[in-house]
């Protein structure tokens, strides 16, 4: 009697086992821990394509929760999401729910969007929800910049087939052919700079050097010139001063011949009658110059000379 009681006993702790499991593992395909404790919040939206019950809630990539039940809300034909978040969160009563989407197959996340409010929500809120488009939709409002794309492309090729017509090619064909003949003439510019440098290195050498001799000369005769006796340089300096200061009071005073040349009214006229006259005298020599020398081959004076 005792041994099926026992045998009884572990039927039923197996069944009870097993319920739990089931239970758990039903909870845990739908996303919900039933050893974690969760705050549920609901949101509403117009469409939740690509969203399925247990689809994780992000915060900034971290998974806080996930949809727990979406229902069809005949009052306003809008879709409810009850949505589990862990406790353990600071869910600020301003928060929003997004619908994001990831994927070029349509796969979208739901993503909480934390507000700065300091109350937290409360367990049963309902918070708003904010709808983006998905990958379909991004191409769909990129589709005017696209068409702007492909029509300046167009244009481009345009001015492109434009710029290499018959007649601009040739023009480019001559352009080319002048670009490398001045290339190939600099090439042979450099090659022959190159050879002179290499025969004339020598006289470089040489050139280089007499410069450092000329520096160093440059350097000794500044050197000197730091050296210099200054005091005995602006002495001789002075001297010269003064004297050349006496001769022009000298001067001034009419002390001299220069001195009284120049204050000395009188010889000064003598002095030009006498230049005038010699002036005159040397042009009637030059007019007439048979008056003051006579040649003779005898000796004899010209008696047609008149005296």
């Amino acid at each position: 009697m005792s041994f099926q009681l026992k045998k009884e006993y572990k039927a039923a702790l197996f069944g009870i086992i097993t319920i739990i499991l089931f239970i758990w593992g039903y909870n845990f395909l739908k996303g919900k821990d039933i050893l974690k404790h969760y705050n549920t919040y609901y949101a509403v939206f117009d469409n939740v394509e690509g969203i399925s019950n247990s689809t994780p809630v992000k915060m900034r990539g971290l998974v806080i929760g996930s949809i727990q039940e979406m229902h069809f809300r005949d009052t306003d034909r809008k879709i409810v999401l009850k949505v589990n978040i862990d406790k353990e969160y600071f869910i600020p009563q301003d928060s929003k729910i997004k619908i994001s989407g990831l994927g070029l197959l349509g796969e979208k996340n739901l993503e909480m969007e934390l507000g700065f409010s300091p109350e937290p929500a409360k367990d049963g809120d309902t918070l708003q929800s904010v709808a983006s488009g998905g990958f379909t939709d991004i191409l769909g409002n990129t589709q005017t910049q696209v068409e702007e794309l492909i029509v300046k492309t167009n244009a481009l090729m345009t001015k492109l087939n434009e710029t290499f017509s018959a007649a601009n090619q040739k023009n480019l064909g001559v352009l080319l052919d002048n670009l490398a003949r001045t290339t190939d003439e600099l090439n042979k510019l450099s090659r022959e700079t190159r050879m002179m440098l290499a025969e004339n290195r020598r006289g470089i050498k040489n050139t280089l050097s007499h410069m450092e001799k000329t520096s160093e000369n440059i350097h000794s005769v500044s050197e000197q010139l730091t050296q210099a006796d200054y005091s005995k340089i602006l002495n001789n300096l002075t001297e010269s001063t003064e004297n050349l200061k006496n001769i022009l009071e000298n001067l001034n005073q009419g002390k001299g011949s220069m001195g009284k040349l120049m204050k000395d009214e009188k010889l000064y006229e003598n002095l030009n009658a006498t230049l005038e006259s010699l002036d005159a005298l040397l042009k009637d020599l030059q007019a007439h110059p048979k008056r003051y020398v006579h040649f003779s081959l005898f000796g004899k004076k010209d008696k047609n000379t008149k005296q």
